[in-house]
């Protein structure tokens, strides 16, 4: 099978998705030909290596604005059955991934990583961080990321949620949703009559979170920011985890070079669960 994998190119992404390559390239299936693709958005300083730049999207200056506008242009260069859209920052760490995203999608239409709770974001439902879907889906809708967003106050708009809509965004009725990209989504898949199965979210101070510690001194740095390195889990093993914020925090920096450490030695079997 062919899948085409996309990411989107800010500030920061180039080194974060030549390491999300590295990964996927060490737990790889090897059954399965991924044809790696990128949309450079805006604030890239160069094109990841192993990667074909397809596109550049328009800088509307706005973050949630900029990846929408890649998420969107990405669609016109699907050229496979099974896509995946990821995030730069993201790795994946279990054995035979893209076997399982396809035998994922031969079962549901979509597949991937819910939002953390803790965020109004809509839940239970695969998020932009990892979207996996059949393209066909895309014969029958438009798949719109696009922001609800106030251009006078230059800010994504918290939208309060009725019964009906409440529990197909995991969300109690009366509760504001934070419009953000990929927040109509669920509606559009859920309407069309699709299906799709999701990994839950794991914070870093959940006792199921798997990526090691090399010290207390490094565990206590990490927690110091306990969001910023979310795990999602596919019938109990790790299967990807995502540093948050990478547009201010170079894989380089403090926190994204610990994360990058933690993921070494999750690969080496070092590091303990402290």
């Amino acid at each position: 099978m062919k899948i085409d994998l996309f990411t989107f190119l800010g500030p920061n992404s180039t080194d974060y998705a030549e390491f999300l390559k590295y990964t996927c390239d060490k737990f790889t299936s090897k059954k399965h030909k991924v044809n790696w693709k990128c949309i450079e958005t805006e604030g890239n300083n160069r094109i990841p290596e192993g990667y074909k730049l397809v596109a550049k999207s328009n800088n509307v200056n706005h973050d949630s604005m900029n990846h929408a506008e890649g998420l969107n242009l990405a669609q016109k260069y699907i050229e496979s059955d099974y896509v995946i859209f990821i995030d730069a920052d993201m790795a994946i760490l279990h054995q035979n991934w893209d076997d399982i995203i396809i035998n994922e999608l031969n079962k549901y239409d979509c597949f991937g990583a819910a939002f953390p709770n803790g965020l109004r974001k809509y839940r239970n439902f695969p998020s932009v961080y990892l979207f996996a879907f059949r393209s066909h889906i895309l014969n029958k809708v438009k798949l719109d990321f696009s922001p609800k967003y106030n251009a006078w106050q230059r800010s994504v708009c918290n939208y309060p949620v009725g019964k009906e809509e409440a529990e197909l965004f995991g969300i109690l009725p009366g509760k504001k949703l934070h419009t953000d990209t990929g927040w109509k989504i669920p509606s559009t898949i859920v309407n069309a009559g699709f299906t799709f199965n999701v990994m839950d979210a794991v914070y870093m101070a959940s006792e199921n979170s798997q990526l090691p510690f090399e010290n207390n001194q490094q565990k206590e740095m990490c927690m110091e920011c306990p969001r910023h390195m979310t795990e999602w889990l596919y019938k109990g093993k790790l299967f990807t985890t995502h540093k948050h914020c990478s547009r201010e925090m170079p894989i380089t920096s403090g926190l994204g070079k610990e994360w990058k450490r933690r993921i070494e030695m999750y690969i080496e079997n070092k590091g303990e669960l402290i």
